[in-house]
């Protein structure tokens, strides 16, 4: 990056993070990738970004009504405010599910490395966020243990004199608020929601809380950003059946109303950064954050109750330079979980304890990339990341096999990870970019892999999982035309999930191809049309008898075909209104590829009213023609099992600025 470019991306990262909107159409910015701001549109990789007004517009229930909007990201809603996540993936579970994505919030991660929550978006403070970015494939060499198949972050609000206050409720139960107050130097932001929900027995609460200040220490320019949330959740479960999504009665009741998910989360962080020199600066973050969870694990025979936690410190340091970034990131994490059945035995689900165990986690990493210009347009990037990863296991009740459960002694495990990066732009006018990457992601496995040990597995019998991804792809900006299109080809190794039958996998492999595309027009001054889309194809490449896998295999709950069109009319200067489109491909739900579910299209309609200068009323219609669809298609222990999509519902709101 020459001095030019950093006076620039100086000037522009207040006007990115504060909602200013005066570059979106030329030069999209993010800072996902170099936790500094950079133009998206050099940078060798597919981002889906959601803006502030984009966030403004959808006012969000759910982290997944905003981020299935970027192509290729296909997050399930579970009941209340749980989710299950896919980017470039198939949707996946347990500790797949919560080690293969990462979650950030200003570039640190809402959880420590294996120690990860699969519904991990809860946690987060997206309906204060002033944007999302999305990265998709493996991160770059600035992230580790985790971004394998894609990162998530949040992006707070700036501090600036002013503030608002939005309210909207639902004609099914739905009341949430959310705003924000702020001076030119700190702002509060929190938001508070209650859902009876729409199925028997499955209402929540959740409450949000964000303080950021921004102040100068010395010579260092200081943030300092704390943030706390509460769930308290009551959890519907599967409806079991042929096409029980369909059933009049049964979409709308709970077969676990004793079913619950209570948790609490804070995090703080402080980012500190000064020039050293007139071409480098210098990026220290120390950090800290805590989590507590219980919740009852209804979806498995004999409903164990769950407590697992942990509060970990860490510091991200950053040296940039004209050409380079390099660092060193550092962090250690006290974690336990805590798994007791109450109910009585069934098949191997034994009554009592099932594990009681404490982990002290290192991680300890060290990364450097570099840009060569190999002519004026043209700019090769290379990079390396080295993580290095030490669990010690303390086992706080006697070991042994008891049922389908196995307790192991004491140990320790550590896990080396290496992860080359490589990546080529070439400009092909000023406003349209071609590139390729070629990169590796890693993680080590979840302490729960390791140490929530089963019958069928040795201690220690996971793997640091890798995934090796070649992509290419064509970023563009012509008049009022944006277009981003990548073809991906990626294969992960040492592949760790449980099978249908609640037994864990750790050796499997797959294959994933797929291409996206995403783009956005305004046809004239009042008609905009926007949309994306990806087909992909996700396959198991070994045999696994005992989960009916045979090489070759479509992986379960990967649909072909992701698509949403939006257009969007502003027939009067005060009024707007949308209508989306959202399209879901069918998908096998089992392993054995014998079981599908057929997907669904669904509407929704937007539309606002600007009252007055600092007064918007609002309105949205879910699922506008009351589509009987699944949010999620399972099956499992010889069940066809669905999560019912909510039907057609109404939210109406009002927002006021001051």
């Amino acid at each position: 990056m020459t001095q030019l470019s950093r006076v620039k991306t100086i000037i522009l990262l207040p006007c990115l993070i504060s909602g200013s909107y005066a570059f979106a159409q030329d030069d999209q910015l993010i800072v996902t990738a170099t936790r500094q701001a950079e133009s998206e549109q050099d940078y060798a990789g597919a981002v889906g970004i959601i803006d502030p007004s984009r966030l403004e517009e959808l006012s969000q229930v759910h982290p997944a009504e905003s981020l299935n909007q970027i192509a290729g990201v296909n997050i399930h809603r579970g009941s209340g405010q749980e989710h299950l996540t896919a980017i470039r993936s198939p949707v996946l579970t347990g500790g797949a599910g919560a080690g293969s994505f990462l979650y950030l919030e200003d570039g640190v991660p809402l959880r420590a490395a294996g120690f990860a929550n699969v519904n991990g978006l809860f946690e987060s403070q997206s309906e204060n966020a002033d944007r999302l970015e999305v990265v998709k494939g493996p991160g770059s060499v600035l992230y580790g243990s985790n971004a394998i198949h894609g990162m998530i972050n949040l992006i707070s609000k700036v501090p600036e004199s002013g503030g608002y206050l939005k309210l909207w409720a639902s004609d099914d139960g739905f009341v949430g608020t959310n705003g924000s107050i702020s001076s030119e130097k700190i702002r509060l932001s929190g938001s508070f929601t209650h859902d009876d929900g729409f199925r028997a027995d499955s209402g929540f609460d959740q409450q949000k809380l964000q303080l950021r200040v921004d102040e100068t220490l010395g010579d260092w320019d200081a943030v300092w950003v704390s943030s706390f949330q509460n769930l308290n959740q009551e959890t519907a479960g599967f409806v079991q059946g042929p096409d029980a999504y369909r059933d009049e009665t049964l979409r709308f009741t709970n077969p676990f109303p004793e079913a619950f998910r209570d948790g609490r989360s804070f995090r703080s962080y402080l980012r500190l950064e000064k020039p050293i020199s007139e071409t480098q600066s210098l990026r220290v973050s120390p950090y800290f954050r805590w989590t507590d969870l219980e919740f009852l694990r209804h979806f498995v025979p004999g409903q164990a109750l769950e407590k697992n936690g942990h509060h970990s410190f860490g510091l991200q340091t950053t040296l940039y330079g004209q050409n380079f970034v390099a660092g060193v990131d550092a962090e250690y994490t006290d974690g336990f979980l805590d798994e007791f059945q109450f109910n009585p035995s069934r098949f191997s689900f034994v009554q009592g304890a099932h594990y009681d165990y404490e982990v002290r986690a290192i991680n300890l990493a060290a990364y450097g990339q570099g840009d060569v210009a190999l002519g004026p347009k043209t700019t090769l990037t290379g990079g390396l990341r080295i993580d290095y990863t030490d669990y010690a296991y303390d086992n706080r009740i006697d070991s042994g096999v008891f049922g389908r459960f196995q307790r192991v002694d004491d140990r320790s495990d550590d896990f080396l990870a290496v992860t080359p990066k490589l990546s080529l732009v070439h400009r092909l006018g000023d406003k349209v970019n071609i590139y390729g990457r070629a990169v590796r992601g890693a993680r080590a496995p979840q302490t729960s892999d390791l140490y929530s040990v089963q019958i069928n597995q040795l201690p220690g019998d996971a793997n640091v999982e890798t995934l090796d991804s070649v992509e290419v792809g064509l970023k563009g900006r012509w008049q009022t035309l944006s277009f981003d299109l990548a073809a991906f080809a990626m294969r992960k190794d040492n592949f760790f999930f449980r099978n249908s039958d609640g037994f864990n996998v750790t050796d499997g492999k797959t294959s994933h191809l797929g291409v996206e595309v995403s783009f956005k027009a305004e046809l004239a001054s009042w008609i905009e049309v926007s949309g994306d889309g990806s087909l992909a194809r996700h396959n198991y490449e070994f045999d696994d008898i005992a989960s009916q896998i045979v090489d070759g295999n479509r992986v379960d709950t990967a649909p072909d075909t992701l698509a949403h069109l939006r257009i969007k009319l502003k027939p009067l200067k005060r009024v707007a209104t949308e209508l989306e489109w959202r399209h879901m491909g069918s998908y096998f739900t089992n392993p054995g590829n014998t079981q599908s579910y057929p997907g669904h299209d669904l509407f929704v309609w937007r539309g606002s009213w600007q009252v007055a200068d600092q007064l918007r009323l609002f309105g949205r219609v879910d699922n506008l023609f009351d589509i009987r669809y699944a949010d999620r298609a399972d099956f499992a222990f010889g069940n066809e099992r669905y999560f019912p999509g909510r039907p057609r519902t109404l939210f109406l709101g009002l927002e006021k600025k001051f």
